[in-house]
């Protein structure tokens, strides 16, 4: 191992702290930025986005993914599914050996494999992760599974500053079916319950439903769930819909016909096409009666 790289893995797994820079700082990233600095972390965290973002105490923009990766020993991608493999090209340029790349994106297995070809002959070390919660509410603390060679030095660097990250293997693509085919549960119920709320509401008979419902499984609460689901469906049904594609292109890659996928993917962006994300901005509505009602109105005025 040449000198340079025992030198860039030594600070990865020495006290003192990594230097970080996220490319693409839209929703994800400046939440997991937060709190990491506010558990300690020193500033500045570097990042890189194509369009104008709110600035964050402890936050220095770059001007481009290169001044950015030659700035960090760390870098997390949290872009988006479609342009993941394409950022990890245009960073793979730049980086050097004993740097680590993660990936923190909603992509299939097939894409987290690409993205490590991509990645480690460069001589940087990839790591798949896959963010299995909502980072809204748990910020860098949202639980997390790391799949890599360098995911312990990962977890030791960034443990101190409160990040609730889980070593899962080094075999590429495992992280990612795991959140994958967890998605096909969480945003088919989103799918079900909306449809659920448009023909109960329309009769309004959705108290009685959900009542029935509660009665049927005791221990939950299906109005409390549809209120949360729809209003996250009605801000990020875009971008859900298209995860929720993407457990469906990976179905069908391995011999399966996604019916429940296509169909929920379908139910997901429908919703996102009324312009709710323009209209609350990442504030969901609480209540699915409220939702229900803008959509009539949308409709009527159609």
């Amino acid at each position: 191992m040449s000198a340079h790289r025992r030198k860039r893995r030594n600070k990865m797994t020495a006290r003192n702290s990594p230097r970080l820079g996220f490319i693409g700082f839209g929703e994800a990233g400046p939440l997991i930025a937060k709190g990491l600095l506010g558990a300690g972390l020193p500033a500045p965290i570097a990042a890189r986005d194509i369009r104008d973002r709110p600035p964050v105490d402890g936050v220095e923009m770059t001007g481009s993914i290169a001044e950015l990766v030659g700035r960090c020993d760390i870098i997390l991608s949290t872009v988006t599914a479609t342009e993941a493999l394409e950022v990890a090209q245009e960073a793979a340029q730049t980086l050097q050996p004993g740097q680590v790349y993660m990936d923190l994106n909603s992509t299939s297995p097939m894409v987290k494999q690409a993205i490590a070809e991509v990645v480690n002959p460069t001589g940087a070390r990839f790591v798949e992760v896959a963010v299995m919660d909502g980072v809204p509410g748990k910020n860098q603390s949202v639980p997390m599974l790391l799949v890599g060679a360098a995911a312990a030095d990962v977890i030791g660097a960034l443990e101190p500053y409160g990040v609730d990250m889980r070593e899962f293997g080094t075999e590429y693509g495992r992280a990612a079916a795991t959140k994958m085919f967890r998605s096909v549960l969480v945003k088919g119920l989103e799918a079900l319950l909306q449809e659920c709320v448009l023909g109960a509401e329309t009769y309004g008979v959705a108290d009685e439903v959900f009542a029935s419902m509660n009665r049927s499984y005791a221990g939950k609460n299906f109005d409390d769930l549809a209120h949360f689901l729809m209003g996250r469906t009605a801000i990020h049904g875009a971008r859900r819909g298209h995860e929720l594609e993407e457990v469906a292109d990976t179905l069908r890659d391995i011999g399966y016909e996604p019916f429940m996928c296509d169909a929920g993917a379908k139910r997901l962006k429908w919703l996102a096409d009324f312009g709710f994300k323009e209209k609350y901005g990442d504030d969901a509505p609480e209540n699915f009666r409220e939702i229900f009602a803008e959509l009539q109105k949308a409709r009527n005025a159609g």
